[in-house]
């Protein structure tokens, strides 16, 4: 069993990364020479700009509750007041996976990928992470898939891409996630802004399970091109979002930047986070804050799903 020294939480001893904090334990190893553990700066901070009423509240109050259906609560005032009836082995075995079903939660996560030249740390860190972050979301007993978007900037001929594993759009299996982002890479993108607006809207399109939460996660260090080529604005965006129903809508985003700040338009619709994609050509320091802010999102997640 790891403890960890940044916040005392128990993780197995396979652990890469603290389940709790997002710590990375091969971090902490390498430090442990000198004595002294990496200190928290602005980069591992979280930026929580969901809608709320107070603003003094730094997470969003999500709710998950199990209510009873109709028929189940009808069966029961049934119960209390009619005489004792003959046990239906079948009907209570009917009920019973009835019950499981609705309590089985289950969520399909569509990850929208900027794959421009400065991504290369953010995509190493999704390579690296994905397991802890599945496995993470997995313990509390969440049925969980993942897909992948690719995109760049499609006003130069830079074609976005639905990555597909084993011919589908959606996998249970991060080895194979794994497998297929290996494989991108980091080139392009042209001028600053890219086509994330469009990239989204295919993501809002993609065959999710009628039964899972519906959740997009936008990784992106640009703002988008407005038009792009077939989304015109944020309201469109926006409309698709609603009538959809897509669930949660979480950004990595530059927050700081007044053009990529529309992005945050998508929480008056939907909820969701804004984390803070760190600053900097350096990839491997921006590929070790992007590995932490994964598991913070996973924690989350795991919570919400």
């Amino acid at each position: 069993m790891k403890i960890c020294p940044q916040c005392g939480a128990s993780n197995s001893d396979a652990a890469k990364f603290c389940l709790e904090c997002g710590r990375d334990f091969k971090l902490v190893e390498s430090n442990r020479k000198s004595q002294s553990l990496p200190q928290p700066n602005q980069d591992d901070l979280v930026v929580d700009l969901s809608p709320s009423t107070d603003s003094s509240i730094s997470k969003p109050a999500y709710t998950t509750e199990f209510e009873p259906t109709g028929e189940v609560s009808r069966r029961h005032h049934s119960e209390i007041r009619s005489e004792p009836q003959p046990i239906n082995a079948d009907s209570i075995l009917g009920l019973s996976t009835n019950l499981i079903s609705k309590l089985q939660r289950s969520g399909d996560i569509m990850f929208v990928l900027d794959c421009t030249e400065s991504m290369k740390g953010e995509i190493e860190a999704i390579k690296d992470t994905i397991i802890d972050f599945a496995d993470s979301i997995k313990a509390e007993g969440i049925n969980l898939r993942v897909g992948l978007i690719e995109f760049r900037d499609r006003l130069i001929n830079e074609e976005h891409r639905v990555l597909r594993f084993n011919g589908e759009i959606f996998t249970k299996d991060p080895i194979a996630f794994r497998q297929e982002v290996s494989q991108l890479t980091a080139i392009g993108g042209g001028d600053w802004p890219e086509s994330s607006l469009d990239a989204i809207m295919l993501a809002i399109h993609q065959p999710f399970a009628p039964e899972a939460q519906k959740v997009i996660v936008l990784v992106t260090d640009a703002p988008p091109h407005l038009p792009d080529r077939e989304t015109q604005s944020i309201t469109q965006v926006l409309k698709a979002i609603a009538q959809n129903r897509i669930d949660q809508i979480h950004m990595v985003m530059n927050t700081q930047d007044p053009e990529s700040q529309i992005y945050l338009k998508m929480l008056e619709v939907s909820r969701g986070l804004a984390f803070d994609i760190g600053q900097g050509h350096d990839f491997s320091r921006r590929s070790q804050h992007f590995k932490q802010t994964l598991m913070k999102l996973g924690k989350t997640l795991s919570q919400t799903l």
